[in-house]
């Protein structure tokens, strides 16, 4: 039986560590060639357990074509030049996965009576802008090859609400995400291209799991969660490649939650 991303190319930003990373592998796995995007293409040096290598070598050796470009994707000129080298270079678009992104400003100050307007351009920026220039530099070679998938990254952060109000305006922004994908989804459906979105709960990546080391927020989050252990990045990166293949070839403006129950609100 043939691969089921067999001859696609796909674009998976973040992926030098984490979610990221583990989606391009499975992609690569999956048959697809895989362009890694990233503003440090050995970001997973910087923690204890995540691979240090770049994610190019763990693409070709599933036998798959590889090209890793380091990219500030805040910077909209920086991601359309990316997106073209990748054409240039692995030939086509067929696939893009936005993970790039986090909740990265300080969360002593991310409440919404506290958070600084530098906090909030910050995030907007590395979540929001980030996603939009990714997905408006692939959409001309999307179509270019009579259609394609679009998974964007949202959060449970963008459906719920913390206690204290924490980590609002990366909540925000993951909501922004959302709401501006299924816009996207209606948009592009008359072109063969699918739009759809993943939230991932609180999921083990390097940084999480050394800040957890401190805060002590991930191992209290386990009683909530309902099949009782947090996310690992292959989790997410499974519900990816279902979401890139014809598996799910008649979805589209969805968002799916990978949580393990965090978040049972009705959707």
């Amino acid at each position: 039986m043939s691969e089921p991303l067999q001859d696609k190319v796909a674009i998976v930003t973040g992926a030098g560590r984490g979610i990221g990373r583990a989606c391009a592998v499975r992609l690569a796995a999956a048959g697809a060639d895989v362009a890694v995007l990233d503003l440090d293409l050995l970001s997973g040096a910087r923690y204890a357990g995540e691979p240090g290598g770049p994610t190019t070598d763990d693409v070709e050796a599933r036998g798959q074509r590889a090209l890793g470009v380091q990219v500030d994707l805040t910077d909209r000129d920086a991601t359309n030049n990316a997106v073209d080298q990748v054409v240039q270079q692995l030939g086509c678009v067929d696939i893009v996965v936005n993970v790039a992104g986090g909740a990265i400003t300080p969360y002593a100050r991310s409440k919404p009576s506290l958070t600084t307007p530098e906090d909030f351009r910050t995030l907007i920026d590395v979540n929001l802008m980030s996603t939009i220039y990714v997905c408006q530099a692939a959409i001309p070679h999307l179509r270019a090859a009579g259609g394609g998938a679009i998974i964007n990254t949202a959060s449970t952060a963008a459906f719920t609400v913390f206690p204290d109000g924490s980590n609002s305006a990366y909540a925000m922004t993951k909501a922004a995400v959302a709401h501006w994908s299924r816009h996207l989804a209606a948009e592009l459906g008359p072109d063969g291209i699918r739009v759809n979105m993943i939230a991932p709960g609180i999921t083990l990546t390097g940084r999480v799991v050394e800040e957890s080391a401190q805060t002590g927020h991930a191992d209290r989050a386990i009683a909530e969660v309902p099949l009782r252990r947090l996310g690992q990045p292959d989790d997410v990166a499974r519900v990816v490649e279902f979401l890139a293949t014809d598996l799910s070839g008649f979805v589209t403006g969805r968002c799916l939650p990978v949580d393990g129950g965090w978040v049972l609100n009705p959707s």
